[in-house]
């Protein structure tokens, strides 16, 4: 029987040690390469986050000011003041506060998120009765200006969603319509139902969405100090808060929005508690 020599024998170990230093030093590449990506991921992370936490900081100091600024002004020189203009001041000083207020639920859900500490508590609810909830509590923010909010939504549609968790998200959309609607407008809320879920759109005639903007619209880097159409102050925040619901109850956020035309923003919910469980991985 023919057998290796020893030289031959030393030949394949220096050859097989040859490839095997060869492999390793490819691997290590690869993981000086990955360690680069994710240190580089790691950072720009960072980054994003201080400046969403100073923007937020930012929206949360102007309400503030502005809210001091008039009871300054109400306090020294109160009785110099027409009662018509004291309700306006008042109507400011409500709005200004329920911005705020709003930023600060957000930001409270926001974290509980990203703790995971929010409770998620799903049940068969009809969808119209909580739109028309969340419509009453935006109805003064509305009414300023005399911006018509209709509830499309059939009575007999129904959703498997947890009923903190959808109100948050009609609240911030309906915000976020009536800050870039025009004055003497409409926003209309309807919804489709199909086997597993619930379309629901919210539908408002303003000034729209630049192709830029809709690219970060639902992420962290699209925080950022905004005006609307009444110079009401606002960061985007709760678009990125209502892609976070949406999903932990188990369905999808999009907009469809043309400059000058408007903005349609649409999400889907389950409306079975089957599909609830299938899709929902909170």
């Amino acid at each position: 029987m023919k057998t290796t020599s020893d030289e031959d024998y030393i030949k394949i170990l220096e050859q097989e040690i040859s490839e095997l230093k060869r492999i390793i030093k490819t691997q290590q590449k690869d993981i000086e390469k990955i360690v680069e990506q994710r240190t580089l991921e790691l950072i720009d992370l960072i980054s994003t986050k201080d400046k969403f936490y100073r923007i937020i900081a930012h929206e949360l100091r102007n309400p503030f000011n502005s809210i001091l600024g008039i009871l300054e002004l109400l306090l020294n020189n109160f009785h110099s003041y027409a009662p018509k203009e004291i309700e306006n001041f008042l109507t400011i000083l409500y709005g200004t506060t329920n911005i705020s207020f709003e930023l600060l639920v957000n930001l409270s859900e926001w974290l509980s998120i990203n703790s995971k500490k929010l409770s998620f508590n799903p049940e068969e609810v009809n969808v119209s009765k909580i739109l028309s909830e969340a419509i009453l509590a935006t109805d003064l923010t509305a009414k300023n200006k005399k911006i018509n909010i209709n509830n499309c939504i059939r009575e007999n549609i129904y959703g498997y969603v947890d009923v903190n968790m959808i109100s948050t998200i009609f609240r911030n959309l309906l915000n976020n319509a009536i800050k870039f609607s025009n004055i003497k407008s409409s926003i209309d809320v309807s919804a489709q139902l199909s086997k597993d879920f619930v379309e629901i759109s919210v539908k408002d005639n303003g000034i729209g969405i630049d192709e830029e903007t809709l690219k970060n619209i639902f992420k962290i880097e699209g925080v950022e100090s905004t005006q609307g159409t009444a110079s009401e102050y606002g960061t985007g925040f709760g678009l990125l808060l209502c892609k976070e619901l949406v999903e932990i109850e188990g369905g999808q956020i999009w907009v469809e929005s043309v400059i000058g035309n408007g903005s349609e923003f649409k999400f889907t919910v389950p409306n079975s508690k089957k599909e609830a469980n299938n899709e929902t991985s909170y």
